[in-house]
C-alpha cells in the first residue's frame, strides 16, 4: 500500500506540472464556449419568428382608461406574444419609428377618452414605415377586433344589467350596477391569466432553451478536454511498467494512480472553466432558468461526478491508442461523434429513435441525462456514472496487463 501511495503522489506531482499547459487548453476551450453561446443567444434574438413588434404609443400613460387599455391589449390572446407597447411622446416615437427600432406608432387624440364620452370617437392613427404594410394590416385588424369585442360585451352586459336591475330591483340604482359591472369586466379580463396554469416544457427533460445547451456545453467540454491530456498520458515507458510489474506494482495498481493523476488534473481544468462561466455569466445578459434555484455545491458534484466518468473513458482511450498524436485523433472523433449523437449540439429528440436509444446509452448520453437531472433538481442517478468508470479502468488495466503480456514480462 505503501508503493502505492508513494506512486499515486509522484504521479500527481507529474500532473501538476502540466497545470499551465492545462489551463491554456482549459482557457481556449472556454473562448470557444464563450463564442458558441454568443452566436446561439444572438441567433435566436436575430430570429424574427422570436421577436415582438415593438410599438410606440403616444397619448396621456397618466389617464387610467388609456393605461386599461393598453394593458389589456398587451395580455390579449392573440397578441400578447407578438406586440409590446411602449409611452413615448410625438417626437421620440417618430425618432425611433424612422431609426427603425419600432415597428409601428400608435397616436391617441389628446380628448380621446373625453370624445368617447360625449359619442364622438376621434379615431386613433396607426404610422408605419414604408414596406409594413403587412404589419399595419395585422396591427390594425388585431386592435379593431380586440377593441370591438370588448366594447360589444361590455356594452350587452350594461344594457341588460341596467334592464334587470329597472325590472326586478326597484331599490337599485341601475347605474351603479353598471359601473360594478364594468369594473369586475375590466378586471375579469386583464387578471384572466390567473385562470390557467402554464408549463413550459422545454426542449427535453423540461428544461428551457439556455438550460438544455448549458448542460450539452459543459459535457462537449468535458469531451474535447481530453485532446489536450497527451502529454500526461500518453507515450509512456512501457519498460518502466514491465519493471514495476516484475516488482509486483501491477497494471492495476499503476492505472489507479496514474488515472487519479489524470483525474485531479482535468478537475482543476473544469473548477477553473467553471470559475470563468460564472464570472461570464454575470456579466452577460445571458439568463439560465434553472440556475436561479440551483445550489453551487449541487452543481460541484455534478461536476466531478462527470470528470470521473469522462476521465476515464478518454484514459482508456489514451491506454488503449498510446501516441501522442493516435490518442489526440481517438479523443476528437470520440469526443465529435459522441457529443452530435448523444445531444451536446443538436436536440438529440429529433433524431430516429434507435439513434436516441444509442446516445443515451453512450457515455456521453448517460453523463448528460445525470447532468441534466441535476440542474432540475431531481438529483440524478450517479450508479450508471460510477458503472462506466469502473469499467473503462477495468478495461484500460486489461489492455495494460496484455501490452506487457505480449513484451513477454
Amino acid at each position: 500500500m505503501r508503493r502505492f501511495f508513494v506512486y499515486l503522489l509522484l504521479q500527481c506531482r507529474r500532473a501538476l506540472r502540466l497545470l499551465p499547459h492545462a489551463l491554456l487548453i482549459t482557457a481556449l476551450l472556454c473562448a470557444a464556449a464563450a463564442l458558441a453561446v454568443s452566436l446561439i443567444a444572438f441567433g435566436r434574438a436575430a430570429d424574427p419568428s422570436r421577436q415582438k413588434a415593438l410599438v410606440g404609443v403616444v397619448g396621456d400613460e397618466s389617464n387610467p382608461y388609456i393605461r386599461i387599455g393598453v394593458d389589456a391589449l398587451e395580455t390579449f390572446d392573440a397578441s400578447r406574444d407578438e406586440l409590446q407597447f411602449v409611452f413615448l411622446d410625438e417626437d421620440a416615437a417618430i425618432r425611433e419609428l424612422r431609426a427603425g427600432r419600432l415597428s409601428a406608432m400608435m397616436y391617441l387624440p389628446s380628448d380621446f377618452v373625453e370624445s368617447i364620452y360625449a359619442g364622438e370617437t376621434h379615431p386613433i392613427r396607426f404610422v408605419t414605415p414604408s414596406g409594413a404594410a403587412g404589419l399595419d394590416s395585422a396591427l390594425t385588424a388585431e386592435l379593431a377586433d380586440a377593441v370591438a369585442k370588448l366594447m360589444i360585451e361590455t356594452e350587452n352586459a350594461q344594457y341588460g344589467a341596467q334592464q334587470y336591475a329597472r325590472d326586478y330591483l326597484p331599490d337599485v340604482d341601475p347605474y351603479e350596477v353598471d359601473n360594478e359591472l364594468v369594473d369586475g369586466y375590466f378586471a375579469m379580463v386583464l387578471s384572466r391569466h390567473n385562470l390557467f396554469s402554464v408549463k413550459t416544457v422545454g426542449l427535453t427533460d423540461a428544461l428551457s432553451f439556455a438550460g438544455y445547451y448549458f448542460c450539452g456545453l459543459i459535457v462537449a467540454f468535458l469531451l474535447l478536454w481530453g485532446i489536450g491530456a497527451a502529454p500526461l498520458v500518453s507515450g509512456r515507458s512501457e519498460e518502466l511498467g514491465v519493471t514495476l510489474r516484475a516488482q509486483g506494482f501491477g497494471p492495476v495498481r499503476q492505472v489507479l494512480g496514474e488515472f487519479a493523476a489524470y483525474f485531479l488534473l482535468m478537475l482543476l481544468a473544469a473548477a477553473a472553466a467553471g470559475a470563468a462561466g460564472w464570472f461570464f455569466l454575470r456579466r452577460s445578459a445571458l439568463v439560465i432558468p434553472e440556475l436561479k434555484d440551483l445550489s453551487p455545491a449541487t452543481l460541484a458534484r455534478a461536476l466531478a461526478a462527470l470528470v470521473l466518468c469522462i476521465g476515464a473513458m478518454q484514459f482508456f482511450l489514451y491506454e488503449l491508442v498510446p501516441s501522442a498524436l493516435g490518442g489526440s485523433l481517438a479523443q476528437f472523433l470520440c469526443a465529435a461523434a459522441q457529443g452530435y449523437v448523444c445531444g451536446c449540439f443538436y436536440p438529440y429528440t429529433f433524431f430516429p429513435e434507435a439513434l436516441q436509444r444509442v446516445g443515451k446509452a453512450l457515455p456521453a448520453g448517460t453523463a448528460l441525462r445525470y447532468l441534466r437531472a441535476a440542474v432540475r433538481g431531481a438529483g440524478g442517478n450517479v450508479s450508471a456514472l460510477l458503472l462506466w468508470t469502473l469499467g473503462f479502468l477495468a478495461a484500460a488495466a486489461a489492455v495494460r496487463a496484455w501490452r506487457y503480456g505480449r513484451v513477454g514480462a
